[in-house]
């Protein structure tokens, strides 16, 4: 199992507020629509070379693992919400571990209850540092575990940036009477 006690597991250190406010915020009010229109335009272009891709898996059916890995491998690794991004809810939460450990619970809780009702389906879960910086990556593994999610076995996760996770489809008892 992880070490939750290594300096990668823990929480995100404070940012500086002039960092935040003077830095931050001004480069998401400029960048991030561009970023988003860009990432709309790659999703676009991926998607469409999905569509033949498709062709050849029907073809060759052995060749879906293989489309999946390149969409994952391209897409996955471009962000919609970068880590530079600075929200509002950000900006004024920064520090406040109580929120983001409420967040976390309340998604990881959410993901868990729909793995029960979807048999089977919707068994991924995928976490950007925007939801757990408060928190730590080891309270993510923590909580999640208590519920069956470990890290995805095939998918790589990184506690400072993103973390995914895999359930295991099985119900978990409610021992809670």
């Amino acid at each position: 199992m992880h070490n939750y006690d290594e300096p990668a597991w823990r929480p995100l250190p404070v940012r500086p507020a002039a960092l935040r406010w003077l830095l931050l915020l001004p480069l998401t009010l400029v960048f991030l629509p561009l970023w988003w229109v860009v990432w709309v335009f790659l999703a676009v272009c991926f998607y469409g070379v999905a569509t033949v891709a498709q062709l050849i898996v029907y073809v060759l059916p052995r060749a879906e693992n293989g489309a999946v890995r390149v969409l994952d491998a391209t897409l996955g690794r471009v962000p919609f919400i970068p880590r530079w991004c600075v929200t509002p809810v950000a900006l004024v939460r920064e520090g406040d571990s109580a929120y983001y450990r409420a967040r976390v619970d309340r998604r990881v809780g959410k993901k868990t209850r729909l793995v029960g009702t979807s048999h089977g389906y919707h068994r991924d879960l995928e976490l950007g540092v925007h939801y757990f910086r408060g928190a730590g990556a080891g309270y993510v593994l923590r909580v999640a575990s208590e519920q069956g999610w470990d890290l995805h076995p095939v998918l790589r996760s990184h506690p400072r940036r993103r973390l995914r996770l895999r359930h295991d489809g099985r119900p978990r008892p409610d021992f809670r009477n």
